[in-house]
């Protein structure tokens, strides 16, 4: 694929020529490729299906954050040179949160004990819910954690319940971001 810039013959050019290659435009740049060939007597395969069913949904998703002025702005805000607010929603929708770490140093099993979760998103993070089980598997309490106001992918979660047998307890934290997707993470005492 070649990249054409600055040439006025070219700029601006989209579609094909004689069918044996095609002009795309991609923000300011205009590319050259082979024109694709589709053999449309292939059955898809079952994995085929299931990825083709997942980008109509990614993107059904940004379509939908495209009719949101303020979700489109928001998204905009993390568009690079060459990308849109859409792509970046796409993306979004693709690629879930990832919890990093769960720092249980000031957890004493008291009430008010702070439990600090660090969860990342290619987007946001929109919420971060804990969870501890006692360790015979009994749930003690779970909550949602807060974001933290100046280290924005720290979350603080306060036990508001008393767990008398903290060791072999397990912290249990996962993220979800603006599409759904969720990640965790969890730990033993």
């Amino acid at each position: 694929m070649a990249n054409v810039n600055e040439n006025l013959l070219v700029k601006g050019a989209r579609g094909n020529v004689g069918k044996q290659f095609v002009y795309r435009k991609h923000g300011d740049n205009t590319t050259i490729a082979r024109m694709p060939s589709i053999n449309k007597d292939l059955v898809p395969s079952a994995k085929q299906t299931e990825n083709r069913e997942l980008f109509a949904d990614a993107a059904s998703y940004a379509q939908g954050v495209m009719s949101s002025a303020d979700l489109k702005k928001e998204y905009e805000k993390k568009a690079t040179p060459g990308k849109t607010a859409f792509n970046i929603a796409f993306r979004d929708y693709l690629k879930g949160p990832v919890v990093k770490k769960i720092d249980v140093s000031n957890y004493k099993g008291t009430v008010d004990s702070v439990i600090v979760v660090n969860a990342k998103d290619d987007f946001r993070v929109a919420l971060v819910k804990v969870s501890i089980h006692s360790s015979a598997g009994v749930l003690v309490e779970e909550g949602n954690a807060i974001l933290d106001p100046i280290k924005r992918s720290l979350w603080n979660y306060t036990a508001t319940q008393n767990n008398a047998t903290l060791t072999g307890s397990v912290v249990r934290a996962t993220a979800t971001d603006l599409p759904g997707n969720s990640g965790s993470l969890e730990i033993t005492l």
